[in-house]
């Protein structure tokens, strides 16, 4: 935490203690690595979690992001979708895969949401945003608040709960949930239930298309899928850090109210977050460089760093402005005014569940100092 007279505030990380490496070394013991009964468990526990019916545990966020939107694209055939300008790659690629047109929309300066209802969207650094479609949850978490009808999660060492790896999807609609089981696994049209071969009764007594009559059901592909499986390893870690998820939350309540009333003072240079729903823990604390200031955030960001307190800018920024999509069609009706100026004058500080009350108090202090010699 400490070298020299610094204090190292790293702006993410993970919390695993004795608990999750037991668990890792049961599925060692158990010699089964692949998905089975830990994976089970875990889906279950994490949709109660959040109040879903169904879970679905893959490998990670992104492929989360990439199973939702596919299996939602073939249940609804939709074509257009409007997003934030103001969002990660991985939130907005799906939709590219799977041929949608994309409407970018503005963001609030501080809550960093639309200002409008969306159909599908982000819940950016865990403040809650009004969806009632896809969302992502990835950098976030709101137990019996999900209105949409998929949500999905990362579970990235930098996130809420960590597996070192891994996602997860969740939803109540039934047929959305078999869409996205076969789409997860490889396409197949048969999930027998764990340990069983022939649950139908009619393994090779069926005919699908083109195929012989009696082709074994377990290889009938109904979708073009992929493999987006997590594993035990994870799942046992996941199962463990879901029962820490309360304690991590209050943390990040903690951090985020610390830093907000150690900087409210300074609310004349920064545009101060404004957090939509009472019980929201935050991903992090976002910080806004007010235009009219003579603050650059290059300077602070690298001051800040000189000091050993770890900073990111938010999000993508504005991608359409990212050079990945230099050559995407976006259609454009607003003026993206804040999702630009997010990009150029805002990044956030850590409040993760891993930080001490003394690094917390260290990050005021070395912004302060930065302020104080500006003003």
């Amino acid at each position: 935490m400490q070298k020299g007279n610094l204090i190292k505030v790293p702006v993410t990380g993970q919390v695993i203690e004795e608990e999750e490496v037991e668990a890792l070394k049961k599925v060692a013991e158990n010699k089964q690595f692949a998905p089975a009964e830990k994976v089970k468990e875990f889906e279950h526990n994490f949709a109660r979690y959040v109040g879903k019916k169904h879970g679905i545990f893959v490998n990670s966020g992104s492929s989360a992001n990439l199973l939702a939107v596919t299996a939602y694209k073939k249940y609804t055939n939709e074509s257009l979708v409007t997003l934030p300008a103001l969002m990660f790659p991985t939130t907005l690629n799906p939709y590219l895969q799977n041929n949608y047109d994309v409407e970018l929309t503005d963001v609030d300066i501080e809550t960093l949401q639309p200002q409008l209802p969306q159909k599908h969207g982000v819940h950016t650094l865990g403040n809650y945003s009004d969806i009632s479609g896809i969302e992502d949850s990835c950098d976030a978490l709101f137990p019996g608040n999900y209105k949409g009808i998929i949500q999905t999660f990362s579970f990235f060492p930098a996130h809420f709960l960590s597996c070192g790896e891994g996602g997860m999807v969740t939803t109540d609609n039934d047929d959305l949930y078999k869409l996205m089981e076969s789409f997860a696994h490889w396409g197949k049209d048969c999930f027998c239930p764990l340990g069983y071969d022939n649950a139908c009764g009619k393994r090779f007594d069926q005919q699908f298309g083109e195929m012989p009559y009696g082709y074994d059901h377990k290889y009938i592909y109904s979708n073009i899928g992929y493999n987006l499986a997590g594993t035990e390893m994870g799942a046992a870690i996941g199962i463990e850090q879901l029962k820490k998820l309360p304690r991590f939350l209050e943390i990040r309540r903690r951090n985020f109210t610390k830093l907000y009333q150690g900087l409210n003072k300074y609310s004349d240079v920064f545009i101060m977050p404004k957090t939509v729903l009472p019980d929201t823990a935050w991903f992090s604390f976002p910080i806004t460089i007010r235009k009219e200031t003579n603050i650059r955030r290059r300077d602070l960001v690298q001051f800040l760093d000189s000091k050993g307190v770890g900073s990111r800018p938010i999000m993508g920024g504005n991608l359409k402005r990212q050079p990945a999509y230099s050559n995407i069609p976006f259609i454009v009706k607003e003026s993206l005014h804040n999702s630009d100026l997010i990009t150029e004058n805002s990044f956030y500080v850590g409040i993760w569940h891993g930080l001490k009350d003394e690094q917390i108090e260290y990050t005021i202090s070395v912004i302060s100092e930065f302020i104080e010699n500006h003003a």
